[in-house]
């Protein structure tokens, strides 16, 4: 008996298996209806072409300037990076400018007259000392605001033995951060949260009569419910962001003149930036691709300057309403969704710009999803007993493997649609007349033109036998695949 029962449950359990992986590759009929238009060759060529001769500018979309002084808190990374770029564009001071990071700016924005202090937002100590630096005297009267983006981004986790992991920085630092700038004065405070507070955990492991994963399609707007349980986070990345979001909310008061707002990107957030941003464009074009299952899944994408004009035209917001006689309707302690001016595209889009654009060697094979999904679940067994348990004997699992477990699947194999209609509002609407210029399809044009510069500059060539090389006076290494720094 026993000789048939095994093989037919084995025989049902793959049949199961390969039913969830078909569930897995399908693109909904509601993602198609809300983006039916896929990216064609010609049409990326066109936008690359335009990127090179006639960049969109910026700089017209940025909000006035403000004559403050500012603290730029992660201001050495992919969207602080910007709102230092945007604040120094649009003519601020630049001896009005302090950024606060662990790791050094550019030395271009050093020699332009921006401090910086080295911090670590989890040390109050050292988010006291940073912003407790003296000011220069001609500008030490002007009032403050704080933009607040520094984070750890660690998707892989979901299980809450490993909340410490994100809670120290994004929680507690952020904590940290809030009470320094209520000490040292400031009257704006703004943070930047994530689209991804707002995704509800999808349920791949779906009944033998479903077509679809549970939640495979989900809309992100501004009124969209965010998970309250634990267990209905994505994983821990969302559940300290939220957490976040709400002490910085809870601290707004229009009385005392602290404002406080949060800006919460659309889930995939891309452009040109710190050599430390681990943008999804930046990653593909440094590793040379990745093999992937997500050809299918559409997804709402924001470029980091479209993120950091939503920062300051949240600012401009609260520093008019907070003056006296404003007539505009309050927006302080709330949280705006932003995104691209387009919408949503699939991971086959980006393939298709990467792969027809890119000077460097780029692929992406397919894979089938089951084998890495129950791969995640294994990984994830061995990560809890290492970190619980084990870990003086047993070796931490490091790299892009430590990333495959159950929680990146929740992110990456759901199909989101951001909802910035609220923050598009006018300001006598209440919303903060968010206008991005940068479409996804401009962007990642940029992005690549910027790559693919530097890689020319930094001597990276294509050999077809060998790969990509270096030439250089001492001769030639092989097997590189990214040009150096970017």
């Amino acid at each position: 008996m026993t000789y048939i029962l095994l093989p037919a449950a084995l025989g049902l359990a793959g049949l199961y298996l390969r039913h969830v992986n078909t569930a897995m590759k399908k693109t909904p009929e509601e993602a198609l209806h809300l983006s039916p238009h896929r990216w064609t060759i010609e049409e990326v060529k066109a936008a690359y072409e335009k990127a090179s001769e006639s960049p969109v500018d910026v700089t017209k979309s940025l909000p006035p300037k403000q004559t403050r002084r500012y603290i730029v808190v992660g201001g050495s990374g992919l969207v602080g990076g910007w709102i230092v770029q945007h604040l120094l564009s649009r003519g601020e001071d630049p001896s009005a400018i302090r950024i606060l990071d662990l790791h050094t700016p550019t030395k271009e924005v050093l020699d332009l007259g921006v401090t910086f202090v080295k911090t670590n937002i989890t040390d109050k100590l050292s988010v006291d000392t940073g912003f407790e630096q003296p000011w220069p005297e001609s500008i030490a009267d002007l009032p403050l605001t704080v933009f607040h983006t520094a984070a750890i981004i660690r998707p892989q986790d979901r299980l809450e033995v490993f909340l410490p992991l994100c809670s120290n920085v994004n929680v507690e630092g952020t904590r940290n951060v809030v009470n320094a700038a209520k000490e040292s004065g400031a009257t704006c405070f703004i943070s930047t949260s994530s689209g991804s507070v707002g995704l509800h955990r999808p349920d791949f492991w779906i009944a033998p009569w479903e077509t679809l994963p549970k939640r495979v399609t989900q809309i992100w707007s501004d009124d969209a419910p965010v998970p309250q349980r634990h267990d209905e986070f994505f994983g821990n990345y969302a559940v300290t962001k939220v957490e976040a979001e709400r002490l910085v909310r809870s601290e707004d008061n229009l009385s005392s003149n602290f404002r406080t707002g949060c800006i919460r990107p659309a889930n995939g957030i891309y452009g040109i930036g710190s050599d430390v941003a681990m943008t999804i464009t930046g990653v593909y074009l440094r590793t040379g691709g990745s093999p992937t299952w997500l050809n299918p899944i559409i997804q709402s994408f924001v470029n980091a300057e479209n993120v950091s004009i939503a920062h300051l035209l949240y600012e401009q917001r609260l520093v008019e309403q907070s003056k006296p006689g404003s007539q505009l309707p309050n927006i302080g302690g709330q949280a705006f969704v932003v995104t691209d001016p387009n919408p949503a595209i699939s991971f086959s889009d980006v393939y298709t710009l990467l792969v027809t654009l890119a000077k460097t060697p780029i692929a992406f094979p397919v894979v089938q999803p089951i084998y890495l999904f129950l791969l995640a679940y294994v990984i994830e067994a061995y990560s809890f007993v290492q970190f619980k348990y084990l870990s003086w004997l047993l070796p931490k699992i490091t790299g892009d493997l430590a990333q495959v477990q159950p929680s990146l699947f929740a992110i990456s194999d759901t199909c989101v649609f951001a909802d910035d209609s609220r923050a598009k509002k006018s300001p006598e609407e209440g919303g903060l007349g968010y206008n991005p210029p940068l479409t996804t399809l401009d962007g990642m044009c940029k992005e690549v033109l910027h790559w693919n510069k530097n890689a020319v500059a930094n001597g990276v060539v294509v050999d077809e036998k060998i790969g990509p090389v270096r030439v250089t006076e001492n001769g030639v290494d092989v097997n590189l695949v990214a040009p150096g720094k970017i």
